[in-house]
């Protein structure tokens, strides 16, 4: 068994980030993991003024914008899952999600003038990509990475945890978990998915994982309350609205964190039928599918992975 196990808690990317770390240079390989954590932050960061996100979104409508590879990378890959989603995953909803936290505020709905209006600048035909420039056509269009960067950041860290010898490692990036080998102990890793109708903590299931990463999408996660009606902070791209489906939450398992982040939002917004055929168009290792009645159904092969702690009805699908 491998001398070092290293385990350690941060807050960065606006969220908790919990890394476990198995290997005699733990230590060095979690503080390079961080230093490369934080310059992604720097990079991808909606809010940080020098970011790179930041920087494009002050040229919408004027200038197109030179940014790095990876930057480029993100950019890329998440076009190709809006293009595999039929835009259900969407990079270009800020404008959206801004209308709708400040109509919280004031506890009150948008009105459909303004949601029509945000919607023309989220449509993701306004987000030119070439090979190393982007482009936001109309001002006022604004990106955020924040359906698809942590799970970017995850796949990072886990390729520094193989660079620099690590046995094993685990990431837990505010719910974008990614695992390398197996415990220290040998078993695999366990990942516990959340009960959507519980208190945080409570999970309904656990999936057991090597060199796989685990990311859940649901409604419960936030919400606001606007007249006394909770609406949750998954927009829909084509209406305007939180998405309104069968679905409490979608979990997906996936070799990439990057897709498992993209498409666990994606298929949330798209609804069982339509998210069942996007995670086999997709190719991805499969997905669990909580639905509003309360049954679970999963993709083919998943049962391997999955370990039930709750009767409930499940359907191979």
């Amino acid at each position: 068994m491998p001398e070092i196990f290293y385990e350690i808690q941060d807050f960065l990317m606006n969220t908790n980030v919990e890394q476990k770390i198995v290997g005699d240079n733990s230590s060095d390989i979690y503080n390079t993991a961080m230093k490369e954590l934080h310059r992604l932050e720097s990079m991808m960061s909606f809010y940080k003024e020098a970011s790179e996100v930041s920087l494009l979104n002050r040229q919408s409508g004027k200038e197109v914008v030179k940014l790095s590879s990876e930057m480029m990378l993100v950019l890329q890959q998440s076009e190709y899952f809006s293009i595999l989603s039929e835009n259900a995953f969407n990079i270009m909803l800020s404008p959206l999600i801004q209308l709708w936290r400040s109509a919280g505020k004031r506890n009150e709905l948008p009105s459909d003038n303004d949601i029509e209006n945000a919607l023309y600048l989220c449509n993701s035909d306004n987000l030119v990509i070439c090979e190393e420039t982007a482009y936001l056509k109309k001002e006022g269009c604004m990106i955020d990475l924040g359906g698809i960067g942590k799970g970017f950041a995850a796949d990072v860290c886990c390729n520094i945890y193989k660079d620099m010898g690590a046995k094993s490692a685990f990431i837990n990036l505010g719910g974008n978990v990614k695992a390398i080998g197996n415990r220290a102990d040998g078993k695999q890793w366990t990942v516990g998915i959340q009960h959507p109708d519980k208190p945080r903590g409570n999970c309904y299931c656990a999936i057991m994982c090597s060199d796989l990463s685990v990311v859940t999408s649901g409604g419960y996660e936030r919400y606001q309350e606007i007249n006394g009606v909770k609406y949750h902070h998954i927009l829909d791209g084509r209406t305007g609205y939180p998405s309104d489906t069968d679905l409490k939450s979608v979990t997906v398992i996936s070799k990439s964190s990057t897709q498992a982040d993209a498409l666990s939002t994606a298929a949330f917004v798209m609804g069982l039928k339509r998210g069942i055929d996007l995670i086999y168009a997709s190719k991805c290792v499969g997905a669990i599918f909580f639905t509003t009645s309360n049954e679970i159904y999963m993709t083919k092969g998943v049962n391997q992975n999955l370990k039930l702690l709750e009767r409930m009805k499940c359907y191979e699908v």
